[in-house]
């Protein structure tokens, strides 16, 4: 199946890394894409199951079930890989995303929000842990190469499929119907698992590989028998012992300083900014801009008739923009009104209808600016930051950047493309510098554990954030302007403030280990040949080198 390499003493020499890579990319944008199927489908969802009035917080909860569970998950993602092997995980992570994105449409096809809730949580099980194998793979098949060009190619390709769905789904949902949106999400993670296959079969043909080569370069010989070279034997044998990894004991929590602590917090509370935001940035986007509910005195000319009877239409006083729900027969309700009927999609409210399209389509598109700003700027921010260092300053810079957006969002009339335009930025420039900096203040044995640390408490406030953003929703007459928005500047203020005192703490206590460049930072290894075995797919994202 595979052309015999020259002689190769690691998998990093072998060509075959970067046909890996392509896979590994292959196999993480089916996870992205599912991931955020429910955000770019919120008022597909909502319309299909006939807008209830609790739809928002059963919709938030969602995204609560997925993160609840990886509240422990990271600490123990790392080990099944050690455990168990990188290849065998990454088979069962694959086949887990899949069951629980099958189960997931079946529950939506069914109408049921328990099976979808369930199908939710086996996808988080499987989701979060397959980014865990995919770094350690990555970690081989580039360990002193161009790790850091793989992982920030890989992670900005990875990215790409929150882009796509939020393109596709909205479209696929419209042209077809909403069940066909989330089985084509089902497919997609099919071909994540083929991709793990044959990844698995490249790995095992290396694997094969080297231990020949190294067996006719006597590096395995008979003779051989000390602890050291018994274990170089077992390395050669199994991918999930490539790299040693020194045990640590979860009392060693107690051991890491302030500045690790600051630092998990302010990463809670601005990827609180992002991620349930675009949970919702969909709906919200209709309500501001691309569906807005029309002026109470705009009706149809023969008010209790459909816009298809011949003379009937908006009344003059009426919006003419696209962006403008336009006006329904009274004798009908926009609760009631449903596009997949073709009574309403061509027999009386066809405008309605076709404007709801071209607005969810629309909204998709705009959403999708801060995944597709994050996906162009990975790869070159991680350099940035090594060489000129400013981690606790744009940590800082990247939560006020989100005051504003959030504050022109919610408190103005301005075009939503330049504030998703700063949030790409602040969250690419937050995530570049935060994950960094948290191998940069524990010590080596401990960066493991401390990476598992900030996910949980981020997954903590990940499924706390979006239970209050409905409420507030609820409370607000079922209006995300601007009481929601409000929610959001609060959180960044309050990232704002962490930042302020982060760069205190690391002026005063740290001698600016944060902020130094390359040139003027303290002699400590980074963490470029060793890939924490509990990061997190979905939210560990920034400098590659250091994930």
């Amino acid at each position: 199946m595979f052309t015999q390499p020259e002689i190769i003493k690691t998998k990093a020499e072998s060509n075959w890394r970067w046909v890996v890579l392509f896979f590994t990319c292959i196999m993480m944008i089916g996870n992205y894409y599912c991931y955020d199927i429910p955000a770019a489908l919120n008022s597909q969802m909502d319309e299909y199951f006939g807008k209830p009035s609790d739809f928002q917080t059963l919709f938030s909860l969602l995204y609560t079930v997925y993160s609840i569970p990886n509240v422990i998950l990271p600490f123990f993602g790392g080990y099944f890989v050690d455990r168990l092997g990188v290849r065998t995980c990454m088979l069962v992570f694959a086949v887990l995303i899949s069951v629980g994105q099958l189960t997931f449409a079946i529950g939506l096809s069914a109408k049921s929000w328990p099976l979808m809730f369930l199908g939710r949580v086996i996808f988080g099980f499987g989701g979060e842990n397959l980014g865990v194998a995919n770094s350690a793979i990555l970690s081989v098949w580039f360990k002193g190469k161009e790790l850091a060009f793989a992982f920030g190619l890989n992670l900005s390709i990875a990215r790409l499929g929150s882009v796509f769905n939020n393109l596709l789904s909205p479209a696929l949902a419209n042209d077809f119907n909403i069940q066909f949106a989330l089985w084509f999400g089902v497919i997609l993670c099919a071909s994540s698992i083929a991709s793990v296959l044959f990844i698995a079969s490249v790995d095992r043909y290396l694997d094969t590989v080297l231990e020949d080569s190294n067996k006719r370069e006597g590096l395995l010989s008979n003779v051989a028998d000390n602890d050291d070279e018994k274990a170089e034997r077992k390395r050669i044998r199994s991918v999930s012992t490539e790299s040693v990894v020194e045990k640590v004991k979860f009392s060693d929590i107690f051991n890491y300083k302030q500045v690790f602590w600051i630092l998990a917090f302010i990463c809670v509370i601005v990827y609180g900014c992002v991620l349930p935001f675009n949970n919702i940035a969909s709906a919200l986007l209709l309500e501001r801009n691309y569906f807005i509910e029309n002026p109470s005195d705009c009706t149809l000319i023969m008010p209790d008739q459909c816009e298809t009877v011949p003379g009937n239409g908006p009344i003059p006083i009426c919006p003419t923009s696209k962006w403008y729900q336009p006006p329904i027969p009274t004798t009908i309700t926009y609760s009631s009104i449903d596009c997949s009927d073709s009574y309403y999609k061509t027999d009386c409210t066809p405008t309605y209808c076709t404007r709801q399209s071209d607005a969810q389509v629309q909204a998709g598109t705009i959403m999708s600016i801060p995944y597709i700003i994050s996906a162009c700027l990975s790869p070159f921010l991680g350099g940035f930051v090594d060489r000129f260092g400013m981690r606790g300053i744009i940590a800082t810079i990247s939560p006020l950047m989100l005051v504003i957006v959030h504050s022109f969002l919610g408190y103005s009339n301005c075009s939503p493309v330049g504030p998703l335009v700063g949030q790409g930025l602040a969250y690419s420039g937050f995530a570049s510098v935060v994950w960094p900096s948290v191998a940069m203040v524990v010590d080596d044995h401990l960066v493991g554990l401390g990476y598992g640390i900030v996910v949980s408490i981020q997954n903590m406030g990940l499924a706390v954030f979006p239970v209050i953003i409905a409420s507030i929703y609820s409370d607000a007459n079922n209006e995300y302007i601007p009481t929601v928005e409000l929610f959001f500047v609060v959180l960044a203020v309050v990232g704002t403030l962490i930042g302020v005192y982060l760069n205190f703490y690391d002026h005063f206590f740290l001698n600016d280990l944060l902020n130094a460049g390359r040139k003027a930072e303290p002699a400590k290894e980074r963490q470029s040949e060793s890939l924490p075995a509990m990061s997190n797919p979905m939210r560990l994202e920034g400098d590659s080198d250091n994930i």
